[in-house]
């Protein structure tokens, strides 16, 4: 009879065992690897290195297309095509020449070495996470799907609006890209530049190998539809 509780107790504790390593192995292996929880993390750059303070190119010639600009901070990004709507935060680049990245999986970075959006010229560049750790998707993990023609908002905290359309997308080796053309600021129009991480993910390095790269060009505002005569 005692021997039969003692194999039943044995039994138990070696269950009970099975089930805590089973599930520490899993929450390691999360923590770790990843797993479907994202990769990116503090460390993560989401832009580029080795940017040097730009000179600006000679002003482009006026088209009088667009009113004039707004100095309040940039607060929004938009793209209803792909589902962002992500508040703004103003970065710069560290010590090391290094993009700094957004802090969290949320938010959006404007750069200040870069254009203000809404004076008609130069390129106002922008980061974000592609993913994020222990959250998964992150603010541009659907930046792979825009299509030229695609409309961006990005909005100020005087409720400005200004609208770009997708031109261009590409993907570049971290390591090899044209830095200086991607967030360089001789532009002949208003661009947007967005910039986010891909290809394959280095756990040691807590990099990725390329960058996705997304350009738009400021485009005029919709005029109001006209009533018709008598309405």
């Amino acid at each position: 009879m005692n021997s039969n509780r003692i194999s039943i107790a044995l039994i138990s504790l070696g269950t009970v065992l099975i089930i805590t390593s089973v599930v520490l192995f899993a929450l390691v292996a999360a923590d770790v690897f990843g797993g479907t929880t994202g990769n990116s993390s503090l460390e993560t750059v989401a832009g580029f290195g080795s940017i040097e303070t730009p000179t600006p190119g000679p002003s482009p010639t006026p088209t009088h297309r667009f009113p004039p600009g707004s100095n309040a901070p940039v607060t929004r990004l938009i793209i209803d095509s792909v589902s962002i709507d992500a508040p703004v935060v103003e970065k710069g680049v560290d010590a090391a020449g290094v993009m700094e990245a957004p802090d969290n999986a949320y938010d959006v970075a404007w750069y200040d070495f870069s254009a203000h959006p809404g004076f008609g010229s130069g390129n106002a560049v922008f980061a974000g996470h592609v993913d994020y750790i222990r959250v998964g998707p992150a603010v541009f993990w659907n930046l792979k799907d825009l299509n030229p023609g695609d409309i961006i908002r990005v909005q100020l905290a005087d409720g400005t609006e200004y609208r770009y359309a997708v031109t261009f997308k590409n993907q570049f080796d971290a390591a090899t890209a044209p830095v200086a053309d991607i967030v360089g600021q001789n532009t002949p129009t208003e661009m947007l530049t967005m910039i986010t991480c891909g290809g394959t993910f280095n756990s040691a390095t807590h990099q990725y190998d390329k960058r996705l790269v997304v350009r738009a060009e400021r485009i005029p505002e919709t005029p109001p539809a006209e009533l018709p005569p008598g309405a």
